[in-house]
């Protein structure tokens, strides 16, 4: 993964758990930014996700004429 893509922030820390005398070192991360950015950033990574933006919930400009003149007939 490429560090500052699309302004999204990674911070990481390491945890290191003891499992019968052996210590385990365990990495946890996390992303931080809007979430449609990490989609366009890493779209395999965040494929279970889905998102609409308003952009994306705004009827098309050719739509609205369409109905409107429909409503007209």
């Amino acid at each position: 993964m490429d560090y500052k893509k699309y302004g999204l922030k990674f911070y990481t820390k390491t945890i290191i758990t003891e499992v019968k005398g052996i210590k385990i070192p365990k990495m946890l991360g996390v992303i931080e930014g809007p979430v449609n950015k990490m989609i366009k950033a890493y779209p395999d990574e965040f494929s279970f996700m889905r998102h609409q933006t308003m952009r994306d919930q705004r009827p098309s400009k050719e739509g609205t004429n369409a109905i409107s003149k429909k409503s007209q007939s």
